[in-house]
């Protein structure tokens, strides 16, 4: 088994469908993800983690005051399945930043 560190998101905001990291051909493991609220007023912060099926198999939300960041402890550590997928979501456009890091295994 191959193991690549690698970075899962880029920084990109969170839209109200979820911006998206699918696990191809791997099995991903979560090391860490931040959420940065860079809007004017507080926004909610959520990561989904999804089954190869689509099915959710947990979700974490944290409502972030201006200029905030959040690191979402209990995310860290989850193992995303091939063919499953991490939702960022943010109802509020263009405030909330996601990024994300972890390790591939092949």
């Amino acid at each position: 088994m191959t193991t690549t560190v690698a970075v899962l998101l880029e920084p990109v905001f969170g839209t109200p469908t979820g911006a998206s990291y699918v696990s191809d051909g791997c099995i991903t493991a979560i090391d860490k993800i931040t959420a940065t609220n860079e809007g004017a007023t507080v926004a909610t912060a959520t990561v989904q983690l999804l089954s190869p099926d689509g099915t959710q198999t947990v979700s974490f939300t944290k409502s972030l005051a201006p200029g905030t960041t959040w690191s979402f402890p209990d995310v860290v550590g989850h193992t995303i399945n091939a063919g499953g997928k991490m939702n960022v979501i943010s109802p509020t456009a263009n405030a909330v930043k996601f990024r994300a890091s972890g390790r591939k295994f092949t």
